[in-house]
């Protein structure tokens, strides 16, 4: 099984990377959008932790930031009725001490707010999970106790501005790994404009 990959960046897609190593195998990595929005820019050394899911048709490799969020991974996808693409939902788009302070809670509501995730499942995960994700989280020097009363809230990939100028690019036939690239270089603000990121944006990828 793959436990870490280490090596170049090659390529970044909205929901998967490709991970050069120093052998030259380009392994395509799936990850989610809290990791791609702290990932460098192509062509830089990236480490990840990985999963390995094997069926008989395919093996698929999951990546994560550190062995933390793998575990709270693995950990959720042994709930039944779970598997690796909610999973990384749950995983991928909050941080593990937001989830196990709701699922501490009890908090159904909360937890169904996760695309994909409904009560029944919901009440499963918060039943199986109540009791072991607070003793994990512990057990890898992550304390939840601060953010008990926190609300579960998904983390948003981008700035609306970003995204709208994310599809402005793509509408004029840059690709993702280009947009991902003058993103990364631009710099985006919080108050940024979408026609400000585009004019920023247009000056990395066509310099003149």
């Amino acid at each position: 099984m793959i436990g870490r990959i280490r090596g170049t960046l090659l390529e970044q897609e909205p929901d998967r990377v490709v991970v050069e190593t120093a052998g030259g195998v380009g392994y395509e990595v799936i990850v989610a959008p809290r990791l791609m929005m702290e990932l460098p820019a192509a062509g830089e050394q990236v480490t990840l932790f990985v999963h390995t899911q094997v069926r008989e048709d395919a093996i698929t490799l999951y990546g994560f930031a550190d062995r933390t969020d793998r575990a709270v991974f693995r950990l959720v996808l042994s709930v039944q009725g779970i598997g690796p693409k909610l999973a990384m939902a749950l995983v991928g788009t909050t941080d593990p001490e937001a989830l196990a302070a709701a699922i501490a809670r009890e908090d159904v509501p909360a937890l169904t707010r996760v695309p994909g995730l409904g009560k029944k499942t919901a009440s499963r995960l918060v039943l199986e999970l109540k009791d072991k994700l607070g003793k994990l989280l512990l057990a890898q020097g992550r304390d939840f106790a601060d953010t008990a009363n926190a609300s579960l809230r998904p983390v948003s990939a981008e700035p609306p501005a970003v995204e709208d100028a994310r599809a402005a690019l793509s509408a004029l036939g840059y690709n993702a790994r280009e947009i991902t690239r003058a993103m990364k270089t631009v710099e985006p603000k919080p108050d940024d404009s979408v026609q400000s990121l585009l004019r920023r944006s247009l000056k990395v990828l066509s310099p003149a």
